[in-house]
């Protein structure tokens, strides 16, 4: 028996379906990676040029001196708004060379008011990103262009108009300062020298010289504690105007604004705000004692203070994000930051502030117990010192402001300048073939196991078995890449008597198609045992299986064994054997059934052939009323049949085998397969041969096979692989079930190898390739005997 596919594994069965229906897997990554792969060559590059700059924290002259002012960090937002505004895009313009203005193309059409500066300003706007660096005041700048040189050409040019516009604004910011600076100065001068002349005036009017040194110290630190609290004054309502300037900024892009730091109050918020305010009046204590700024406990109580303020705005930010205020990912969320910082600053400010005018009071308190005079003359004198250190201040601004002018030195510094660009960023060729494969391939499985179940044919011979319950007899390999011709395109080419070039097992017989026949025929000899089992009809259950070229191989097979072997073609609608074998279609099957068919003179009965007039007929009634003849057997009628059987029968060039070809078509096909004179053929043949096959019509579109069925001693049912499904299998094998049918199973025919052998496909492809080489049909000569008797 055939070998039989054993039950596959999930694995082994999802790589029979890949092989199955591979072709939609590649039809679909065609499909996919086609326009992928046309698009990458065509699309226009896309370079990408990154330069990184960064904004140092400065502070103007004004407030150098005050060492309890926090330093907030600068709104990166406003300099990334900068980066991307329509002047700084105006002076890029300016500032590159014409090779790559070039590489902008104009549009084509332009009117009286179109201005090309204006174009390439909004063409390089649109091609600028500016983002700040992760937890950095660090600033990143892409400029994309579609030439690499370009790209690297613009984006280092937008760092030196950066840097020329932060220098040009800075020493406008200096001259500012130093134009005020010295209109404060020239107030306090003024002011000094009223101070100077009313003391002076005091003391010659009172005739009192100097304070005792107690008062005179006294005078020193509320002059110096009454110094700070005016610069602290003064930097609160700084600070106070850039709060109000950043909750406009955030009020203009959302209407519910993030809740104040002062607002938020959770005990590790409470605690911190509790250790800042102490560590703000231990920083003052001790800076007012005199403790110079190297003091290690001195800067480490700023950097105490320092840590404390950024956990109090990391805390309010993760409130508010909770909250679902901001987004922790925005660039909103650095106007928030500056938002929280200066709402810290306003809070030391303050607290300072408190702690200032608290100490002055308590000085002022002593000063009121001195005696009339000499605490006029004391107030007089701490008006005259204060004045006095403010202008000493102020002269001191005056002279740093004028150095910073002259220094020409802006706050941004270039980090990385760009460099070539080596390859563009789109399109991303590796990135969008790999997501046309996986596209392709997900296509491709997806329509692969749909087309898998909507498939319900049956291909390999274990289906046959589990299914429909069929004996297989044999398995076929698929044959149409052996012949690219079909049998009737070279009948014509053919002579007479020469064999098909689609008879595998004459043209090839070490094939391993050809072993498959044999095997076939093997099975056949071994289905049934009986004496007189010779007569084997081959049938199948619709047209174009390949029956007719299983019945051709299979006598082929079986006469090289050296057995006697005839091919009926029984198919009286659409005959084909003959052109196998290379012979006429006439005389045949039909000629001898269509004289004897009409000749109503010659009856059977229990395969004893008669004539109507035979005096020795004698009729009775059996005991079921039936009537029935007893005949003798007339030498000359049997002879009749007997010639023209030997005149119908064709030889071929293939030893011991004959064909009794199909004949001239009849017009009613049916009745002569189903009439006596066929039976009484098919006991002549089968007392001449030693095995006779049957080529009969398929069994579902005609009654021709289910009438010969019961007059032969076995019927083949030929299935091509994946073409019925179990229904069509199970109809054809009700109609050959009837009456007593000896049906012995089936055939699939046009298996592919891997249906065909399973796990073993491994060795029959070895051993087809080894013997294709030996016995190639195009390269193997055929003797061809020239004369051919019958046996």
């Amino acid at each position: 028996m055939q070998p039989v596919e054993k039950d596959l594994s999930p694995v082994h069965s999802f790589w029979n379906i890949l092989l199955r229906r591979g072709w939609y897997i590649i039809a679909c990554l065609i499909a996919v990676l086609g326009p992928i792969a046309i698009y990458n060559r065509t699309a226009t590059p896309t370079y990408e040029a990154i330069t990184t700059i960064i904004y140092e924290k400065s502070r103007l002259p004004i407030s150098a001196a005050n060492p309890f002012e926090y330093a907030g960090k600068e709104s990166l937002l406003n300099h990334i708004q900068e980066i991307k505004s329509r002047s700084v895009a105006l002076e890029v313009v300016s500032e590159l060379p014409q090779e790559v203005l070039k590489e902008m193309p104009l549009p084509k059409k332009t009117n009286e008011k179109f201005d090309r500066r204006t174009f390439y300003a909004a063409k390089i706007r649109k091609n600028i990103q500016a983002s700040p660096a992760a937890e950095s005041d660090i600033i990143q700048i892409k400029v994309r262009a579609n030439d690499n040189y370009a790209a690297m050409v613009i984006a280092n040019t937008v760092c030196d108009v950066l840097e020329k516009r932060n220098l040009r604004i800075r020493q406008q910011e200096v001259s500012g300062v130093r134009s005020f600076i010295e209109e404060q100065r020239e107030n306090y001068s003024n002011k000094l020298e009223e101070a100077e002349s009313a003391l002076r005036d005091f003391k010659e009017v009172n005739r009192v010289t100097s304070l005792d040194k107690e008062v005179e110290e006294v005078l020193r630190r509320i002059t110096q504690i009454d110094a700070l609290y005016q610069e602290t004054k003064a930097n609160l309502n700084k600070t106070q105007e850039r709060l109000k300037t950043v909750i406009e900024k955030i009020a203009s892009q959302r209407q519910t604004l993030v809740p104040s730091i002062t607002d938020v109050s959770t005990p590790l918020v409470q605690q911190l705000k509790e250790d800042l305010k102490n560590l703000q009046a231990d920083l003052i204590r001790m800076t007012l004692q005199g403790v110079p700024d190297s003091n290690p406990k001195l800067q480490s109580m700023r950097a105490d203070m320092e840590r404390i303020r950024n956990e109090l705005t990391a805390e309010a930010i993760k409130i508010a994000a909770m909250d679902n205020v901001i987004d922790p990912l925005s660039q909103m969320s650095l106007l928030f930051e500056e938002k929280f910082n200066l709402e810290l600053e306003i809070e030391t400010l303050r607290t300072q502030q408190e702690s200032l005018a608290s100490t002055v009071d308590n000085y002022e308190a002593k000063l009121r117990n001195l005696p009339s005079k000499e605490y006029q003359l004391a107030r007089l004198t701490r008006e005259k010192e204060l004045a006095n250190s403010i202008f000493i201040m102020l002269s001191q601004r005056r002279e740093e402001a004028r150095i910073s002018e002259a220094e020409k030195l802006g706050n941004m510094r270039v980090i990385d300048r760009a460099e070539l660009p080596r390859s563009p960023i789109y399109p991303k060729k590796r990135l969008n073939l790999a997501i046309g494969m996986v596209l392709g391939l997900t296509m491709g499985l997806g329509l692969a196991f749909f087309m898998e179940t909507l498939d319900v044919s049956i291909k390999t011979p274990d289906e046959v078995e589990k299914k429909t319950g069929l004996t297989i007899l044999g398995s076929i390999p698929n044959l149409k890449s052996r012949a690219r011709e079909t049998v009737a395109e070279e009948y014509e080419d053919r002579s007479y008597r020469e064999p098909s070039r689609q008879l595998i097992t004459y043209a090839a017989p070490a094939s391993p198609a050809s072993e498959a026949y044999r095997t076939l025929r093997t099975n056949l000899q071994f289905s049934n045992l009986a004496e007189n089992f010779r007569i084997v009809l081959l049938t199948s259950s619709g047209p174009r299986e390949g029956k007719s070229t299983t019945v051709a191989n299979l006598a082929v097979a079986t006469a090289q064994m050296g057995l006697r072997t005839l091919v009926i073609d029984a198919d009286l609608r659409k005959p084909t054997i003959h052109r196998f074998f290379g012979l006429h279609r006439e005389p045949g099957l039909a000629n001898i059934l269509s004289y004897f068919f009409h000749k109503s003179q010659f009856r059977s009965f229990n395969g004893v052939v008669v004539r109507e007039d035979d005096e020795d007929i004698e009729s009775s009634k059996g005991p079921m009323g039936q009537a029935s003849v007893k005949a003798k057997k007339t030498v000359q009628d049997i002879a009749s049949l007997d010639l023209a059987l030997s005149e119908a029968v064709q030889p071929t060039n293939i030893r011991g085998l004959d064909v009794l070809t199909c004949g001239e078509l009849p017009s009613n096909p049916s009745e002569m397969l189903a009439s006596e004179t066929m039976k009484d053929l098919l006991v002549l043949v089968k007392e001449r041969y030693d095995f006779v096959i049957i080529d009969a019509p398929p069994v579902i579109a005609v009654t021709d096979a289910a009438v010969l069925a019961p007059i032969v001693d076995g019927v083949a049912l030929v299935l091509e692989s994946g073409r019925n499904d179990k229904e069509i299998i199970q109809k054809a094998k009700s109609l050959l079930s009837r009456g007593g049918v000896n049906l012995l199973g089936a055939i699939l025919n046009n298996v592919k190898e891997r249906n065909l052998y399973g796990d073993y496909n491994y060795y029959y492809t070895y051993y087809s390739q080894k013997e294709e080489l030996q016995a190639n049909p195009r390269k193997r000569k055929v003797n061809k005997p020239k004369s051919h008797g019958t046996t």
